[in-house]
């Protein structure tokens, strides 16, 4: 903000530097202003001779040419849970004004904090592989969208912003990549945080699940990317599990016993908070909410539920604690088809859209197309369930 040269009753904030008449209406303005006569250590880079005439400059600086460092933190405030997961705007505030206009519980409290006290991330992640890019998770998360997505694309590329998702999200992702690069040390690194942030996760559950005793309603938040993280990890205890493991008859790869808790877990609480069902999804949402808003959301969960459903088919408990081998058993326990209350997705062209392509492209090609009618319960994946489950069958095969 330039400055004023002119002290009135109305910019009461004046600058006491020798020689300098600025004076601003609000005190932040000035403290800004003396911060450039100050170049104090407040903005000097503690891991280069810069220095930046603010701490906003400075965690800029330290992000782009120092990406294995630590910032300091900033004073602006977090976006709350419920704000995060709908990549809305957040005032920060308790409850935040969004929160308080739709009537939903507030909470500032997520999973990525626990990831985010994880600090040496990035510098073990650099000492572990060679050849690491500027910023160090950046070419790992390329992998994971070149290599990784097309198989499993629970993520909406055209919104995704590194510099605004969870950490935990933006760690799990990056170890996918890791393993997919193929070598012994990306391979052992990402081992190393697989075990780390499945750890996080565990610490939190608290956090995410929805035990039986709860009684969710449409208030109750939906923390979605920390669902998809946990879906990563499992899906990466599997990959592990392929090297250590033999498929039992029903070609299930045994995942091992936390895993498998976890996987257990994460589909109780999808299936007791109504995740996968149509209706729930659209109660989530205000009437003002915009369109792409709406479709973007309810694709995202349709995907999420078609991967874990895919998950699901592929992986068993260890013969420690399934003894018996009932797949009638793993069917009650896991997600299945009848739990799917909703149609297929809508379009892969546009889910797998680019970065960059805007909103108006979305509006002009991405509604124009035609969408499946999902207020129609008879389109819905649940009802294949009566024509290809029976209960007096138990043969396992889908």
């Amino acid at each position: 903000m330039p400055p004023r040269l002119h002290t009135t009753a109305a910019r009461p904030f004046q600058c006491n530097n020798p020689g300098c008449n600025a004076a601003y209406q609000r005190k932040e303005h000035l403290n800004r202003h003396v911060a450039h006569h100050n170049q104090g250590p407040r903005s000097s880079c503690p891991y280069c001779n810069s220095t930046l005439a603010r701490s906003d400059l400075l965690r800029r600086h330290i992000k782009n040419y120092h990406p294995e460092k630590e910032a300091p933190p900033s004073r602006a405030q977090k976006a709350c849970s419920v704000c995060h997961a709908r990549k809305e705007r957040c005032d920060g505030g308790y409850p935040c004004t969004r929160c308080q206009r739709r009537g939903v519980t507030c909470s500032h409290t997520r999973l990525e904090r626990a990831c985010e006290r994880q600090a040496d991330f990035n510098m073990d992640l650099a000492a572990s592989v060679p050849s690491s890019s500027r910023w160090i998770a950046q070419d790992f998360i390329d992998i994971y969208f070149a290599q990784f997505h097309p198989t499993w694309p629970i993520l909406f590329r055209a919104t995704f912003k590194q510099s605004e998702e969870p950490c935990v999200l933006l760690q799990s992702m990056a170890m996918i990549g890791l393993w997919i690069k193929g070598d012994q040390a990306a391979r052992d690194t990402a081992i190393t945080f697989h075990h780390k942030l499945i750890s996080a996760i565990q610490a939190q559950r608290s956090q995410w699940y929805m035990p039986e005793t709860s009684s969710p309603n449409e208030r109750t938040p939906w923390p979605i990317p920390t669902y998809q993280s946990i879906l990563l990890q499992l899906i990466f205890a599997l990959l592990v599990a392929k090297q250590d493991s033999t498929f039992n008859l029903n070609f299930r790869l045994q995942l091992p016993d936390s895993e498998y808790e976890l996987l257990t877990s994460l589909v109780e609480t999808c299936c007791r908070l109504g995740l996968f069902n149509y209706p729930n999804m659209l109660a989530r949402f205000h009437s003002s909410d915009s369109i792409a808003l709406v479709w973007m959301s309810v694709e995202e969960i349709k995907r999420f539920g078609l991967a874990l459903y895919k998950l699901c088919r592929l992986c068993t408990r260890s013969d420690s604690t399934n003894k018996s081998g009932s797949s009638s058993g793993l069917r009650n326990e896991l997600l299945t088809l009848r739990d799917l209350d909703f149609c297929m997705p809508d379009s892969d062209e546009v889910w797998n859209t680019l970065p960059g392509s805007g909103t108006e492209w979305f509006r002009s090609t991405a509604l124009q197309q035609t969408c499946r009618n999902n207020r129609d319960p008879d389109g819905w994946i649940s009802q294949t369930s009566a024509k290809l489950y029976d209960e007096r069958v138990s043969f396992d095969w889908i």
